[in-house]
């Protein structure tokens, strides 16, 4: 066990996902931008589900919301939605670091 009681395989797994969600959150972004709801809804349900399994629940919660407007056909609170999955991230990953001696 390493890494306050995460296995070395656990570790690994969650290195991959910090690794790819810098590259999830822009291309949602960038679905935002082009106008692309469908893609979007896709990228956020990704992100809702990974982060989910990781329990990361501000950023798996605030993915759900944007999935949820797309589906619905409507971008929603698209921009407040990404914020808070944005923040959430990156105040998961303080807390790895910095509280739970994951060393990413």
């Amino acid at each position: 066990m390493i890494a306050d009681g995460y296995t070395p395989d656990f570790v690994d797994i969650l290195r991959e996902f910090v690794a790819e969600m810098p590259g999830l959150l822009s291309e949602l972004a960038s679905q935002r931008t082009a106008g692309d709801l469908e893609k979007a809804g896709r990228i956020a349900h990704q992100i809702k589900g990974s982060a989910a399994n990781f329990g990361f629940t501000a950023t798996s919660q605030a993915a759900a919301a944007i999935e949820h407007a797309a589906k619905a056909g409507s971008w929603g609170d698209f921009d407040a939605d990404f914020e808070k999955a944005r923040s959430g991230w990156e105040a998961a990953l303080v807390e790895l670091r910095d509280k739970r001696n994951v060393n990413l």
